[in-house]
């Protein structure tokens, strides 16, 4: 019995001694497991624009250890490191993948990057891979086709389809009697930068041909327009006079400034050649005109006014007093420049011209009730009837 309890506690031993050697054997294998550098895959560019750039990486292997940092190491030199510029990861998958969106880059410029990830070993690298940013997309400038001219005044429309890749910070027109003009000839500049604006040029010359560009300035430099041309018009010849006067009464000086300035627009903003003679009647209710170039004004004095001599100069040449006004005018006037003319100093692309066998509207100042006294009233009525000349209404 004491034989075989001995031989039971050596056996007891011998197993207890292999079970810790063997516990031991696993810890020291634990302790000395090696942890290694990422291993990474950097994909190629998934989108480019002029400043961008998205690219794609993937964690191969973490190295035995977890990933603290990751995303796209980049330079204009090849072999780019984290200590170059680095853009840590948007967007990380599950799977491993990640994606970058680099920002701020420089346009028409090759990059060379790479994906990087970071655990407590130190920074791994996947493969270089190389992309070129797109050239800046400049500001796209158009000048409209409807011109409007005068003899000292061009009406221009400028729009910017496509604003480009970068902010505008100046637009405007310039503008010479010589082609390819540039910021250091003639121009005017807005003030505010607007896509779409309509300018008035003034100070031109008569019957003279101008060169025109719109321009922008954006940090990338000047970007010009396609070139056009339009010529101011011939300097109109409209005179006027008293049939007779009498000083004593104050209706002859209503008339005089009133005609005063009719001819003053007339001359500017027509190429028309008429002298009238001017009556003052008393028997008459408001005014009248006749195309053998007679006006008669009543003692009305609401009508004693520029815009009512304005549209009795109208008469003269031919407004409701010729026969190419009535094969003209039906119902709504049948040519092209006055109606082109009308919708471009109105901004309304739809406005046309109405009007009877007598007068037209809009801007016929048809009463002393239209005549608001306003620059712009005269100028657009003395345009609307210089595009009527343009239709084919007598010049005198």
């Amino acid at each position: 019995m004491i034989k075989i309890t001995s031989i039971f506690l050596v056996l007891l031993t011998i197993w207890s001694c292999s079970s810790e050697d063997t516990r031991g054997d696993n810890n020291q294998e634990e302790t000395t497991k090696e942890i290694k550098i990422p291993i990474l895959e950097t994909n190629t560019v998934e989108s480019l624009e002029s400043f961008k750039a998205t690219l794609w990486g993937k964690v191969l292997d973490n190295g035995g250890s977890s990933i603290t940092e990751r995303g796209i190491c980049y330079s204009v030199t090849e072999n780019p490191t984290y200590n170059n510029s680095s853009e840590k990861a948007s967007v990380v998958k599950g799977s491993g993948e990640f994606q970058v969106n680099l920002q701020n880059l420089m346009s028409g410029i090759t990059y060379y990057a790479k994906a990087y990830a970071i655990n407590e070993k130190g920074v791994g690298y996947g493969n270089e891979v190389s992309f070129s940013t797109l050239d800046i997309i400049a500001p796209t400038l158009k000048i409209g086709d409807t011109k409007v001219a005068g003899a000292h005044d061009i009406w221009l429309e400028v729009s910017v389809p496509n604003q480009g890749d970068l902010e505008i910070d100046e637009i405007g027109l310039v503008y010479g009697t010589t082609s390819n003009p540039t910021t250091d000839n003639n121009g005017v500049t807005k003030e505010n930068v607007e896509m779409a604006f309509k300018e008035r040029i003034t100070g031109l010359d008569p019957q003279t041909l101008y060169y025109f560009r719109a321009y922008a300035i954006t940090s990338n430099g000047i970007t010009y327009s396609d070139e056009i041309t339009m010529s101011t018009i011939k300097k109109g010849n409209f005179t006027w006079s008293f049939w007779w006067e009498d000083n004593s009464d104050p209706a002859f000086d209503r008339l005089r400034e009133a005609f005063d300035k009719a001819t003053w627009y007339y001359n500017n903003f027509t190429s028309i050649e008429k002298h009238v003679n001017v009556n003052y009647n008393t028997g008459t209710p408001t005014a009248d005109a006749n195309f053998d170039g007679w006006i008669n004004f009543g003692a009305n004095p609401d009508y004693q006014r520029t815009g009512t001599a304005m549209h009795e100069m109208a008469h003269t040449v031919g407004v409701g007093t010729h026969g190419k006004y009535w094969e003209l005018m039906k119902g709504s006037w049948q040519g092209n420049r006055a109606n082109a003319i009308l919708q471009m100093m109105t901004d309304d692309p739809n406005a046309k011209i109405y009007g009877d066998n007598t007068h037209f509207w809009p801007y016929g100042i048809n009463g002393a009730h239209e005549d608001d006294g306003s620059e712009m009233l005269y100028i657009i009525h003395a345009l609307v009837l210089q595009g009527m000349k343009t239709d084919g209404l007598p010049n005198q």
